[in-house]
Parts: structure tokens; sequence; C-alpha cells
């Protein structure tokens, strides 16, 4: 059971690091994250 949790550990770490470099481009190429957002909660 503490593999099982280890391994969903490491998933969320994993996605969350995507997920930051993804909003750290998007900072960097000059995109409106307003807009982005807006488009996610239409």
């Amino acid at each position: 059971m503490k593999d099982d949790a280890k391994l969903v550990a490491a998933f969320l770490a994993l996605n969350a690091g995507v997920m930051v470099l993804a909003f750290t481009g998007y900072l960097k190429g000059g995109m409106n994250i307003g807009a982005v957002f807006q488009h996610f909660n239409q």
C-alpha cells in the first residue's frame, strides 16, 4: 500500500511540474493568461 501512495504522489508531482512549465511558457510567450482561464471556464 505504501508503494501505491508513493506512485500517486510522484504522479501528482509530475502533473504539477508540467502545469508550472506550461504556465511559465505562456508567460514568457507573452500570451494573455486571463483569456486562457476564460476559455477553460466556458
